[in-house]
């Protein structure tokens, strides 16, 4: 008896795997509306990406500007590739 519950136990995921991966699917077949194409797709990526890409200059600019935050980055990337050499010198 104690290893059909065992066994239970152990696969007790397999039926609510099962439930949960065919009624994630009925949202896709309720909607009426055509799917967008994957050139539309790719074209809101790469202006979300270009957007992202501009914001993200802006802020490293900024953060360029001050001097006590390029201090605080440069401590970290130099102790970045001190702790790369480190293992990998150590390594050897």
């Amino acid at each position: 008896m104690s290893k059909v519950r065992c066994f239970l136990r152990k696969y007790r995921a397999v039926p609510v795997t099962a439930v949960s991966v065919v009624s994630m699917s009925f949202p896709a077949f309720a909607s009426d509306a055509d799917a967008p194409g994957m050139t539309s797709l790719l074209g809101s990526f790469t202006d979300v990406a270009a957007w992202m890409w501009s914001e993200i200059g802006k802020l490293l600019t900024w953060i360029l500007g001050q001097p006590i935050l390029l201090l605080a980055m440069s401590l970290f990337f130099v102790g970045a590739i001190v702790s790369f050499f480190i293992r990998v010198f150590h390594s050897v």
